[in-house]
């Protein structure tokens, strides 16, 4: 039959084989013509040959279209039977235009013919032998394939013998099917031999009965062609053996062959070839027919599923990158202006609490100032007395009177007594003294016996210029105005020792000009009172050269002082911040303070090895002012520093950044599920094949398609498409007269 033509013939059946152009060329030559006049037509030119004669291309004379006409001129061993089937089965697919076209049959001609649609590109064969076509191509053809198939199956008709040479190309290279000799109805249990390596592993049997899945195999096998340029398992080990020996045997050896052999996978080694097509192929080439797609309409369904994933998967990530991108825009903006905010807000903190501060320290400056004028002019009033002025001028003459002494000591005890009064406990003078124009002490309230008649000329307080050496003699000089001792330590009969610091006066004589003959003068504490309240701290610093170390910025009253009152060399340290602000703004005393916003505390850094004192580490909101005396602001050299800590003062801040917080990240996290939710919407209204009930229904609702389980493609209009069929076919409709 022409199955054993079909199997005997390992090679891939060409339209026009060599031999035909050489046969064309000879008659070409002699001039030949058609085996019989058709009537209508002119014959033009020889086409080719085969088992079953000659195709001779022709016009016809009625509507000038050129046709192919077949002449079954080899009447030996034709099988009749299969011709008048193929004929039979080019009827049944009248009109579809996947399949070359059948116009007419001369059955009572001699020798028979049948005209069909002239095909002028030739077949895929043909093609494939020159070009090798792109992924694109190859796919496209495969499509228009498996569309075809369908188009036969849905008619009932199996073609059971495709490949290349069998599908031909008309004037668009639109793939068309032809040479329907071995096709069978669904109906039929009798066997067809396709070709060899396009043949499914299962039609290789005579008692094998036709099946959907034959065609959906060659289908595979032809795809495969187009991708690696040779049909699967051809170069296999053995291959070259089953065309050797019986039909049976040739039959058996090709069955083993496929079921033995590894699955072919040279087409996923071809650029372009993604793993949803690669799998595509791998299932028409499946072995066994179980695992392969059930009928061509499936193929088609599994094509569609990969365009759709091929045009969602871009479609999903640019939406999912803008979905992504917008959220990170808004959260950028959210961070932006919640910084804003937050640094607005800080911004706005730090300047009322430095304004508050620089008010602080403004009242802590002026309140100070008072009371040292306040002390002044106790001393001034003190300095007129005319009895102290007497007992001074007397000089030696005290020494010598051990009743002078005590008198003079019983008139700063009265005075001290009046002016103490005027001060709260704790800014009460320590000690009142009086000192004669030579430098020696001659009197002190309350009574210091072993201080009296000592010399002193050596003492900042008593010439202004400094502490010098206790040897220096004579004095370097005295006072000749109201006048701020340097700090010095001072040990308290507790034994506590403080900062102190002198408040001196000249007393004048009577002469023209006037002549000092000696300083009355008092002493007070100043680490006994520092301010603290609320987390606020006020800060005493001399931006003067200190006694000890000759260096500036000495802080003489900070709480952390309180600590350090009974240590006999106590840390020193040193404001340098607040002295270059005293340079920098001399005379200006509401210049702010620029390391204000950020002060660290000098006291909490080590110095020559010592640890800083704990507690007043981290940031302070800190401003200055300094301390200036009388009408005329005479500048004591002091600076009051208010200082608070900027983490307290920042807290309502960091409580509002903290609710903001909350806020910002409960609404990232519902714009992000809000974001989620539209992708993962998209994703479901792109997915055809979803098997949730609510998406269907809500698929069909928005006029989607859906794809059933059963994989029944359904239309908003209630028209499908049909899915998986039976084993042997998807045909619904008989076979009938076209």
């Amino acid at each position: 039959m022409g199955a054993l033509t079909a199997v005997s013939d390992p090679g891939l059946t060409p339209v026009m084989r060599p031999v035909d152009l050489d046969a064309a060329r000879a008659l070409s030559l002699r001039g030949a013509h058609p085996p019989v006049k058709v009537p209508g037509y002119e014959q033009e030119q020889f086409v080719g040959h085969g088992a079953y004669g000659e195709v001779w291309a022709a016009v016809n004379r009625n509507s000038g279209r050129r046709v192919a006409i077949k002449f079954f001129t080899r009447r030996g061993g034709l099988d009749w039977s299969a011709l008048a089937r193929e004929v039979e089965k080019l009827r049944y697919l009248f009109s579809d235009r996947y399949v070359v076209q059948l116009f007419e049959v001369g059955w009572e001609s001699d020798p028979p013919y049948y005209v069909m649609e002239y095909m002028e590109n030739g077949s895929l064969e043909d093609t494939l032998r020159t070009h090798r076509p792109p992924v694109h191509e190859a796919v496209t053809v495969f499509r228009e394939v498996a569309t075809a198939l369908v188009h036969a199956h849905d008619k009932g008709i199996l073609h059971c013998d495709l490949k290349p040479a069998n599908i031909l190309l008309d004037n668009e290279k639109k793939p068309r099917l032809a040479d329907f000799g071995q096709s069978r109805l669904t109906n039929e249990i009798s066997p067809a031999l396709g070709t060899l390596f396009y043949m499914a592993p299962e039609q290789a049997d005579l008692t094998a009965v036709p099946d959907a899945r034959w065609d959906v195999y060659a289908l595979g096998a032809v795809m495969y062609r187009m991708l690696v340029g040779e049909p699967p398992h051809r170069n296999e080990p053995g291959a070259t053996s089953i065309t050797t020996g019986t039909l049976d045997a040739q039959l058996a050896a090709y069955r083993k062959l496929i079921f033995t052999a590894p699955k072919p996978n040279a087409h996923r080694a071809v650029p372009g070839v993604d793993s949803g097509l690669a799998a595509i192929i791998d299932k028409c080439l499946e072995a066994g027919p179980s695992k392969r797609f059930a009928n061509p309409q499936e193929v088609l369904a599994a094509l569609d599923t990969r365009n759709l994933q091929r045009v969602r998967r871009p479609l999903l990530w640019v939406t999912g990158f803008t979905f992504a991108l917008l959220f990170v825009l808004m959260a950028l903006v959210g961070q932006y202006l919640f910084r804003t905010t937050v640094n607005t807000a800080e911004h706005g903190v730090e300047s009322r609490a430095l304004d508050a501060n620089r008010f602080a320290a403004q009242s802590e400056a002026k309140q100070f100032a008072a009371h040292i004028q306040l002390r002044w002019v106790q001393l001034e009033a003190m300095s007129r007395n005319t009895q102290l002025r007497e007992m001074l001028q007397s000089g030696d003459r005290l020494k010598d009177n051990p009743a002078a002494g005590p008198q003079l000591d019983l008139l700063l005890a009265e005075r001290k007594e009046r002016g103490d009064k005027q001060f709260p406990v704790s800014d009460r003078s320590s000690l009142w003294f009086a000192t004669d124009a030579g430098g020696y002490q001659r009197g002190t309230a309350p009574k210091v016996a072993s201080g009296r008649h000592l010399y002193r000329g050596f003492r900042d307080y008593f010439h202004g210029k400094g502490e010098y050496p206790e040897t220096t003699k004579p004095p370097p000089g005295i006072i000749q105005k109201p006048h701020r001792s340097v700090a010095y330590r001072r040990e308290r009969p507790t034994g506590e020792r403080h900062w102190s610091v002198a408040f001196t006066v000249p007393v004048m004589n009577d002469d023209k000009p006037p002549k000092p003959v000696g300083i009355v003068g008092m002493t007070i504490d100043l680490a006994d009172a520092p301010t603290d309240r609320s987390n606020h701290i006020a800060v005493l610093i001399d931006t003067r050269p200190d006694a000890k170390t000759g260096r500036r910025g000495l802080i003489l009253r900070h709480p952390y002082w309180s600590g350090m009152k009974n240590e006999a060399e106590p840390p020193l340290y040193y404001a340098d911040e607040v002295v270059k602000w005293a340079d920098a703004t001399t005379g200006d005393d509401l210049a702010p303070f620029e390391g204000g916003a950020e002060y660290i505390d000098p006291v909490s850094v080590a110095i020559g090895g010592v640890p800083g004192q704990e507690g007043y580490e981290g940031k302070w909101l800190a401003s200055v002012h300094r301390v200036r005396v009388g009408p005329d602001k005479v500048d004591t050299g002091w600076v009051v520093l208010v200082q608070e800590r900027r983490d307290e003062a920042l807290q309502p801040v960091r409580d509002l950044q903290w609710r903001l917080g909350y806020v910002a990240l409960a609404a990232s996290a519902v714009i992000l599920v809000l974001v989620v939710l539209m992708w993962a919407g998209m994703v479901l209204v792109l997915d055809t094949s979803s098997r949730s009930p609510v998406m269907r229904l809500l698929r069909r609702w928005a006029g989607l398609p859906t794809s059933s389980p059963s994989g029944i493609v359904s239309t908003a209009g209630g028209s499908s498409l049909p899915g998986a069929g039976t084993a042997r076919g998807s045909a619904t409709t008989t076979p009938g007269n076209p």
